[in-house]
Parts: C-alpha cells; sequence; structure tokens
C-alpha cells in the first residue's frame, strides 16, 4: 500500500510543473500573437474650418460633436503583443457657426469626416484582468461637406492615444481608448510663418468602446 501511495506521490509532483506550464501558456495565447478585429463606436468633438481656408464660407465654421463609429484590424508584431493596426473610423455631423458662450449655433451644412490610418498598438503593464495600451497612427483625413458644387478633400492625417482591454473570454475583450487627431489644411503655397503663429490646422477628440475579436 505505501508502495502505491508513493508512486502516486511521484507521479503527482512530476506533472504538477507541466499543468502549470499550460496554464500559463493558455493564459498568454489572446491577442499576444493573434489577430484582432474590433468594431468599435464613440463620441468625437472639435474641428473647425476657418474662413480664410476656403471661399465655400463667409465665417469659421466648427464640426459639431457627434457620434463616430468604425474598425480596427489589428496584426500581431511577433511574440510581444505589439500589433500593427488598420483603421477606418467614419463621422456624420453638422457644420455649424457660433456667435459666442452660450448663444445658440446655426447650422451650415452636414459633414462626414472619415478618417483611413495604419499605425502601432503598444502594450504596457500587462495584467491578467487589464491589458493598457499606447496607439499611434498617421494616414489621410477625408472632410466631406454635403454642398452642392463643393468637392471633398483629403489631407495628410496622424493621431495618439491611449486606452485598455478588458477579456471577457479566451478570444473576446471589451476595449476602451481616447485618441486625439491632427489634421494638416495648409496647402503647399501657404506662408509657413502666418500658420505657426494663428494655428489653422484641423484637431479633433473621441472616446470609443469596442469589442475585440480575436482569431
Amino acid at each position: 500500500m505505501r508502495k502505491y501511495a508513493l508512486m502516486v506521490l511521484v507521479l503527482l509532483t512530476s506533472t504538477t510543473p507541466l499543468f502549470a506550464q499550460n496554464w500559463r501558456r493558455g493564459y498568454r495565447t489572446p491577442a499576444e500573437d493573434r489577430f484582432e478585429l474590433t468594431p468599435f463606436a464613440g463620441y468625437r468633438w472639435g474641428g473647425t474650418i476657418f474662413a480664410d481656408q476656403t471661399f465655400v464660407f463667409t465665417q469659421d465654421v466648427d464640426v459639431k460633436s457627434s457620434a463616430n463609429f468604425g474598425v480596427n484590424l489589428g496584426i500581431p508584431v511577433g511574440q510581444s503583443g505589439m500589433k500593427l493596426e488598420l483603421m477606418a473610423n467614419r463621422q456624420s455631423s453638422e457644420l455649424e457657426t457660433s456667435h459666442g458662450l452660450f448663444n445658440p449655433s446655426n447650422g451650415v451644412a452636414d459633414i462626414n469626416v472619415t478618417y483611413l490610418h495604419a499605425g502601432l498598438q503598444i502594450p504596457f503593464a500587462r495584467s491578467r484582468s487589464i491589458t493598457p495600451f499606447f496607439v499611434v497612427s498617421a494616414g489621410i483625413a477625408n472632410l466631406d461637406p454635403q454642398l452642392a458644387g463643393v468637392s471633398d478633400e483629403t489631407r495628410f492625417s496622424a493621431s495618439a492615444g491611449i486606452g485598455l482591454k478588458a477579456p471577457i473570454s479566451d478570444s473576446v475583450a471589451f476595449r476602451f481608448e481616447g485618441r486625439g487627431y491632427y489634421t494638416s489644411l495648409q496647402d503647399s503655397n501657404d506662408c509657413r510663418l502666418c500658420n505657426y503663429y494663428y494655428n489653422r490646422d484641423f484637431y479633433q477628440g473621441e472616446v470609443n468602446l469596442g469589442l475585440v475579436f480575436s482569431f
């Protein structure tokens, strides 16, 4: 009897490290070396087009704060958890004029603002319950006012932000992030010094909530 008990004890002792190793390997599997598809929705604010940048408007117009939606595709880069991200992100809103603090705004035209970016998702301080990350990207912004006889404009754009992912299961997680966007509106023949002083580029911010599917 003692002989069998000793054999069972030895067997359990020898297999415990294997179980622990498999558990750790199973824990590390999600998101580190897998693709991520993340549909998301959020809220975006900011964005001013100045009257002296266009022949369409006689005064400065602002993009009205509104909802946005889009999708991210994360492509794994090695085993570090870093991802190459491809993003499409659209806001359907309205251009409006404002006459000061607390004064009513006047609608001018509808506008669609779309970002198409490629960038990096860089995780840090990961734990079992949460993965915070930085995100940086660059690409194009398409500004498309819905006015007869007016064409859309596509300009260079960049963004940076911070967020976190919280797993629901091995292949699904919540993703929350805040991000800021910069879009260059100056033309090649513009006065660079003038743009420096007046800071006439296009800036927006947003917060997003998405659902991450790893595969």
